[in-house]
C-alpha cells in the first residue's frame, strides 16, 4: 500500500483522538484570537518567540493562561491548584509548606540542567512546578526532563505564581541580585547560585528588602561546605580554629572568549563570580567571618593571590590561577591549627594529621563537590521553618569579602571589611 500523505495525516489525526500523541508540550502560547495583529506583530519584531502558537476561539474563563506567557501541561494532573497562596509567618517570611515544597526555577541552563534539577526531580518533598527561561524551548525542554507542571519564557511568571513555595535563580549574574529582590518580595523562600550581588548597592538593596519584609529564608549556592570528605575531615579535625591558618589553591583553567562569562563589564570579574565559594568555605572551616583582604595579581588579573584575616585571629591564603595545566587538580585546600593539619585534595582524598598513623578517606565514586548535601539541607529547612542552612550574617560577609577582592586589585592596598 502506497503511504501518501491522505494516510499519513489520517495516521495522524486517529492518533490524536486516541491520546497516543503529547502536543501540549509543543505549544508555547495560546492567546484570544482577537489579540492576533498584536502577536503577529511581536513575532515580526522578535518580542516574542515559541515552538507553536495557539489563538483561542472560544476561551473559557477557568483554563485560560494569564497573558499569553504561559502554558499548563499535562503534569498538572493531581497537582495543587494554581491559587493556593504560599502562608506569611509573623515575621514575614512564608511559613513552612505542608505538603511536598513546590518550586519554580528562573534559569534552567547547563549547570542547572545537569547538577540542580536531576537532584531536585529525584527529591519525594518536592514538586517542580514552574520554570522560566528566555527561550521557550529550552522552557520545555526543562519541562520534558524533569516534570515541571508549567512552563513560561518570563521570569515574572514564575515570581508571582502563588503556587510556588521556593524560587531557584539560576540566572546569568547580573540579573541575581534583582530577581533576589522580587522573589523575596514575593514572600518565597530563595535560593540563588553565586555571586549573591556584583555590587554593594546590590547586597544592601537585598538586605534591605529583608529588613523592610521579613522574609530571611534566602540561600545562595556556596556547595563546598557540603562536600561530604570536607564535611568530615573538619569534624576529624576537631580543633579550635583560633589562630589557625589554612591555604585554598584553586587552578580555575582558562576561559573562552565567547563565554559569557568573560563579559565583566555585565556580569563581573572571574573571581567576583566564583570567589564567593572558597572564601565561604574558609570562614565555615575557621568558624570566623573575614575582616580584611589583600589581593596581588599576575600579567593576567584573572591570576591572584589573596590573603584573609579573620575575625578569631585565623589567616588564610587563596590561589585563584587560569594559567596552570589542565590535569593538575582543581582544588587543594590544607589548614593546620593546635599541633593537627589537614589536607583536601579535590575532594577526591582527605587526610588529618592528628597523631599516628595520618588517617585518609577515599571517593572512588564521582566528584561530590556538595551540591546534593546543600539542596537536601536547603529543602529540610524551608519544609520545617528551621534557621537557613547558611545565616544571612555570612552570605553578606562572604559577598563583601569577595567584592573587596575587586577593590583591592584595583587600589593594591587591604581592604578593611
Amino acid at each position: 500500500m502506497r503511504w501518501t500523505e491522505r494516510r499519513n495525516l489520517a495516521c495522524f489525526v486517529d492518533l490524536l483522538a486516541r491520546g497516543s500523541l503529547d502536543v501540549a508540550s509543543l505549544v508555547s502560547h495560546v492567546f484570544p484570537v482577537e489579540e492576533a495583529v498584536e502577536v503577529y506583530d511581536r513575532l515580526s519584531s522578535g518580542d516574542l518567540g515559541g515552538i507553536g502558537l495557539l489563538f483561542e476561539y472560544q476561551p473559557a474563563p477557568s483554563s485560560t493562561p494569564p497573558a499569553g506567557r504561559s502554558l499548563e501541561g499535562t503534569a498538572a494532573a493531581g497537582s495543587p491548584a494554581a491559587d493556593s497562596k504560599p502562608l506569611r509567618g509573623s515575621a514575614g517570611h512564608p511559613k513552612a509548606p505542608s505538603g511536598r515544597l513546590r518550586v519554580g526555577f528562573v534559569g534552567a541552563g547547563n549547570y542547572a540542567s545537569s547538577m540542580l534539577l536531576p537532584l531536585l526531580a529525584a527529591e519525594e518533598d518536592v514538586e517542580l512546578r514552574h520554570v522560566a527561561t528566555t527561550r521557550s524551548l529550552t522552557a520545555m525542554n526543562a519541562q520534558r526532563r524533569f516534570g515541571f507542571t508549567t512552563v513560561s519564557t518570563d521570569a515574572a511568571e514564575v515570581l508571582e505564581d502563588d503556587s510556588v513555595d521556593a524560587v531557584f535563580i539560576v540566572t546569568r549574574h547580573r540579573s541575581h541580585a534583582d530577581l533576589t529582590c522580587r522573589a523575596l518580595e514575593a514572600g518565597k523562600s530563595v535560593f540563588v547560585e553565586k555571586p549573591l550581588a556584583l555590587s554593594l548597592d546590590e547586597l544592601n538593596r537585598i538586605l534591605a528588602v529583608v529588613d523592610a519584609t521579613g522574609n530571611d529564608r534566602l540561600m545562595v549556592g556556596f556547595n563546598r561546605r557540603f562536600a561530604p570528605l570536607l564535611v568530615d575531615m573538619r569534624r576529624r579535625f576537631a580543633r579550635p580554629m583560633n589562630g589557625a591558618v589554612a591555604r585554598y589553591a584553586v587552578n580555575a583553567g582558562s576561559l573562552s572568549q565567547k563565554s559569557w562569562y568573560a563579559d565583566e563589564h555585565s556580569e563581573g570579574t572571574r573571581f567576583v563570580g566564583e570567589g564567593g565559594h572558597f572564601i565561604d568555605t574558609l570562614s565555615w572551616w575557621l568558624d570566623s567571618r573575614p575582616t580584611q583582604v589583600h589581593a596581588l595579581q599576575g600579567r593576567d588579573p584573572n591570576d591572584l593571590i589573596v590573603s584573609l584575616s579573620f575575625e578569631n585571629g585565623s589567616i588564610a591564603g587563596l590561589s585563584y590561577v587560569t594559567n596552570g595545566n589542565p590535569r593538575f587538580p582543581k582544588e587543594i585546600f590544607e589548614a593546620s591549627a593546635g599541633g593537627r593539619s589537614a589536607r583536601l585534595d579535590n575532594f577526591r582524598a582527605a587526610t588529618v594529621w592528628g597523631g599516628s598513623p595520618r588517617r585518609t578517606r577515599r571517593s572512588f565514586g564521582a566528584i561530590d563537590k556538595g551540591q546534593r548535601g546543600q539542596l537536601e539541607a536547603f529543602v529540610r529547612s524551608v519544609r520545617s521553618g528551621g534557621p537557613m542552612p547558611i545565616d544571612l550574617v555570612s552570605l553578606a560577609a562572604t559577598t563583601r569579602a569577595t567584592l573587596a577582592v575587586r577593590d583591592s586589585q584595583a587600589s593594591g592596598l587591604p581592604e578593611v571589611l
